[in-house]
């Protein structure tokens, strides 16, 4: 099959012919396809074509790094997706609060200190503190600082390339930079992660250098970190003599092709792109292949940062630095001894469950310093008290932590009340349906853990030589999580967030199913819902009999069609269907082993509460996207133009205006006896 773009935009999704694109990079492709300000793109380079494991995604100067997700998108067949936006606009529930607590986040990331120096040098100003605190990679994480680090940190940078800002739009915090080099050439200025693994992890300290290579790795499509992690690990395989390679630490010469043939799997490259994992089981040097779970590892080394060894170990898809970030609090801010397994699981836990709901609302994760340190509690608090509540009373230290400006957020442009706990717990399901997912694949205790350099061997800055002391902390984590000792989710926390096992007892080892079931609690928002779809299916029933509308529409769907209207993970329900007799029949609750035809959820009781209380109208739901579809879209838009009717027949019309998109004018003897009639059947039942 030929390449295609998926071009989006108000007339629908449509597919494009892309053989003109296939070959070409992703920085190129941007260029090729945007011609609109609005223009959105997610773009391959070669890697991704070719299929490479460590392929990325591109768009504009940020990627979708981790993962090979550009390897999915070539395998098949996509080379890029076009977004043309300016026909919608999300407009919040509530915009007085949503402008209000908007106000108090911008004012919050304008004066914490690390999303100012953000905006001002960019992440490579990483560099410094990492340095200094003995965690930047250094000849593929042997050291742990250089003294010519201070060469590639982000003030060097500033001042050698002039930068500027080039970042997401729109952005408070702007953490991206573009600069211009001795040549005239404008260059994005590489972030931390690329410049402490494509940098000193390499013994390079030429910041021209590693500006050409993040160049060339965003163009060809590869993941910077998982590059310059397989480059150390080649250059030590070569010292070591494991492997015959030309590649040495120090030195630029064969990098650049290096780099090109992991893209397009050529010569060695092809094995190189494989990973860290793939050579050192190939090849030898487990000891320091420096990854977790098949993924590279990011640029803090762990044994400097005891709680981010942890979190490396346990993070569901691998060495992660975006699972958890607890080097934040060891090194950056000095609030916990880096150096101490005390607390780290709880920060550990209270940091995945926080960082993923964070990654649910698609809100950047550099927020999280200004939300979780800026509030009065914390921000007021001297610093040597609070590092002390931290390090020995951290469940209390995180019960006062204020971090409900995201719940709050939420709020105003959903209308669906969440305080922080309940954010965070969300936070939990998702963490743990991961790793349920990972048990059910055979991922175990085995597995979190971290290569034998972070273990057994001390970093060449360190006189202490201190190694991180995983075991003691993983145990701890794990009754944190609610896992059993082999670190799968136990059957109780997997009921407290509303998951289930069909057949928990086999352990995933016969039995890989799971399913959601109903979280507990809310059972008069439960019971309301029930009712009032009860009463709406009903009152559908006798609409088709007495109102002209109602049954036209009825008339374009077939004899034997059912669908539903319900509420998800299992919440209430109705069901309908039109007869082979052409009549149409409220069914009841449950579908009674009959296939459904046509299925209507609301994604949760919320949302349903806000539907049914007539806050907001179906249409309005449907493209807040609190609804989904299965089934013909066409025969949905049906049966949410026969609920507006039925509505209108069932409400007042100052209520009814509320409920539907726009009300109509119908005369008082369709609408008064019409509204009657469908009462008193709905009511009797016939």
């Amino acid at each position: 099959e030929n390449p295609v773009n998926l071009i989006i935009d108000d007339q629908g999704v449509n597919f494009e012919d892309a053989s003109s694109f296939w070959g070409m990079d992703a920085e190129k492709v941007q260029e090729s396809l945007k011609n609109d300000k609005k223009c959105g793109i997610l773009a391959i380079g070669p890697a991704g074509e070719n299929r490479v494991p460590i392929a990325n995604i591109r768009s504009g100067d940020r990627f979708l790094g981790r993962g090979g997700m550009g390897a999915v998108m070539g395998s098949k067949n996509l080379k890029a997706i076009v977004a043309k936006g300016g026909a919608y606009e999300i407009v919040p529930k509530d915009p007085d609060r949503f402008d209000k607590v908007k106000k108090k986040a911008t004012a919050y990331m304008n004066r914490n200190s690390p999303t100012t120096t953000y905006r001002k040098f960019g992440t490579s100003s990483n560099v410094d503190w990492c340095n200094s605190g003995g965690i930047l990679p250094v000849n593929n994480f042997q050291g742990g600082s250089n003294k010519s680090a201070e060469k590639v940190s982000g003030k060097a940078m500033q001042e050698q390339y002039e930068t500027r800002h080039h970042t997401c739009k729109p952005c408070t915090i702007l953490c991206g930079h573009k600069g211009t080099l001795e040549d005239g050439s404008v260059h994005a200025v590489p972030e931390y992660e690329t410049v402490g693994l494509l940098g000193p992890n390499l013994g390079i300290y030429d910041p021209d250098q590693i500006v050409v290579w993040n160049d060339l790795c965003g163009c060809l499509g590869v993941d910077t970190i998982s590059t310059g992690a397989v480059l150390g690990w080649v250059m030590e395989a070569g010292e070591k003599r494991l492997l015959d390679t030309p590649l040495r630490f120090g030195s630029p010469e064969g990098v650049t092709e290096a780099i090109s043939n992991m893209a397009h799997g050529k010569d060695f490259g092809q094995e190189m792109a494989r990973g860290t994992r793939w050579l050192s089981e190939k090849y030898g040097g487990k000891d320091f292949a420096v990854q977790v779970k098949g993924l590279e590892m990011a640029a803090y080394d762990p044994r400097g940062s005891w709680g981010q060894g942890l979190s490396y170990a346990v993070a569901n898809r691998g060495a992660c630095h975006l699972s958890a970030y607890p080097t934040g609090l060891e090194v950056l801010f000095g609030l916990l001894n880096p150096y101490t397994t005390r607390a780290k699981p709880r920060f550990v836990y209270f940091f995945e469950n926080l960082y993923a709901a964070i990654n649910s609302l698609q809100t950047c994760q550099f927020t999280s310093y200004a939300y979780v340190l800026e509030p009065p509690i914390v921000k007021y608090t001297p610093k040597f008290m609070l590092g002390l509540t931290m390090q020995y009373l951290p469940a209390e230290a995180i019960m006062l932590m204020d971090v409900s400006i995201y719940s709050k957020l939420f709020s105003a442009v959903t209308g669906i009340r969440m305080c922080q706990w309940e954010m965070l717990k969300a936070g939990n399901r998702v963490h743990t349906l991961e790793r349920l997912m990972n048990t059910r694949e055979g991922i175990r205790r085995k597995d979190d853990t971290l290569p034998e350099r972070f273990l057994k061997e001390g970093r060449s800055c360190d006189e202490a030589h201190h190694t991180v002391p995983l075991n003691e902390m993983l145990e701890d984590y794990y009754k944190l999580r609610g896992y059993d000792h082999q670190g799968i989710p136990s059957a109780k926390t997997l009921r407290k967030l509303g998951i289930e096992i069909k057949d928990p007892g086999d352990s995933f080892k016969e039995n890989k199913d799971f399913r959601f079931i109903v979280p507990k609690g809310k059972w008069m928002k439960r019971s309301y819902i029930s009712i009032m779809l009860w009463f709406v299916g009903r009152a559908m029933q006798a609409a088709a009999k007495v109102d002209k509308g109602v049954k036209k529409e009825f008339e374009s769907i077939p004899a034997g069609f059912r669908f539903s209207l319900g509420v998800s993970p299992g919440g209430p329900a109705m069901v309908m269907e039109k007869t082979a007799a052409g009549r149409v029949k409220y069914v009841g609750s449950k579908p009674g082993g009959k296939p459904l035809d046509l299925k209507m959820k609301i994604k949760h009781l919320e949302g349903a509460i806000l539907l049914f209380t007539f806050q907001e109208s179906t249409a309005i739901a449907v493209a807040r996207d609190r609804m989904v579809v299965e089934g013909d879209v066409p025969r949905a838009c049906t049966v949410v133009r026969i609920l507006d009717m039925v509505e209108v027949l069932l409400l007042p019309r100052i209520v009814a205006s509320l409920a539907v998109k726009r009300y109509p004018v119908w005369s008082p003897f369709r609408k008064h006896l019409g509204r009657c009639m469908v009462y008193v059947r709905a009511v009797l039942g016939f």
